[in-house]
């Protein structure tokens, strides 16, 4: 029997979060758990985390120090999936998996390298019970980086109220010019932003900031993620990947150390 590898069980569970899956907002008691799931993740408690989680609809398994977190993809609470290390100082984010193909890889490689990094995954498609009508983000209920009624959404702001700052990963369709769009969102620019830009430059790819027409669209400034951070006065680095980055596994590996390398800095 060959050992339990949390990053490889969430690569395997991505591909079943399709479009046309289903998905419902929390209610009632579940919105408690979710606080108390936050709460002892925010301060590396496992055995809380998974008595929360279990409300949740969580699995739950655990290998070498670490816990995965993670709801069934195919059931109406397709919230979350979590993997945690040691008692957090940094969150790394993936709000749309299969959405933005392969940006689980670069979490997961950054969380690995620094166990003091939580990753907090959606655990459904971007359009996942999206009415037929719907025409704009917020109308689709399992797009979390535009509601602020997701399960990610609340976890994620509990964990910037206490002082994590957040790193979130996006993918777009390649440009020209650009490999990386960088942005804190709509909070301040800070020192993890200035080391994010400074290590991504180092290895290699070029780093689109700022309003330009060629990825202005691309900077997070309504994320509700970023909004939540600019409340709290936390750091928030919104990264756009681009396709071929994505798509390159050696370049997802450099992307994710040039993270590790800005954390240690801040």
């Amino acid at each position: 029997m060959g050992t339990f590898d949390p990053s490889r069980a969430v690569t395997r569970l991505v591909p079943a979060m399709h479009r046309d899956g289903p998905y419902r907002p929390p209610q009632g008691s579940e919105l408690a758990a979710l606080d108390a799931l936050a709460d002892a993740l925010a301060r590396g408690h496992g055995d809380a985390a998974v008595e929360a989680g279990a409300r949740l609809g969580l699995a739950t398994t655990r290998a070498d120090g670490r816990l995965l977190l993670a709801s069934d993809p195919r059931a109406e609470r397709a919230w979350l999936v979590i993997v945690l290390g040691c008692a957090p100082h940094a969150v790394v984010q993936v709000p749309h998996p299969n959405a933005d193909l392969a940006t689980e890889h670069v979490g997961l490689a950054l969380a690995e390298r620094r166990p003091g990094v939580l990753y907090l995954q959606a655990g459904a498609h971007r359009v996942a019970a999206a009415p037929p009508e719907a025409r704009e983000r917020a109308d689709c209920p399992a797009d979390v980086a535009a509601r602020e009624d997701a399960p990610f959404s609340r976890v994620a702001a509990a964990l910037v109220d206490r002082g994590l700052p957040q790193i979130q990963l996006h993918g777009f369709a390649d440009r020209a010019g650009v490999d990386v769009v960088l942005s804190p969102g709509a909070a301040g620019e800070g020192a993890l932003l200035a080391a994010v830009r400074d290590r991504l430059a180092d290895a290699g790819e070029r780093v689109g900031e700022g309003d330009d027409e060629r990825w202005g669209d691309l900077l997070g400034r309504r994320n509700v993620q970023g909004r939540a951070a600019a409340r709290a006065g936390t750091a928030f680095v919104h990264l756009e990947l681009s396709r071929s980055l994505r798509r390159d596994a050696g370049r997802r590996e450099a992307v994710a150390a040039a993270l590790d390398k800005a954390l240690e800095e801040i």
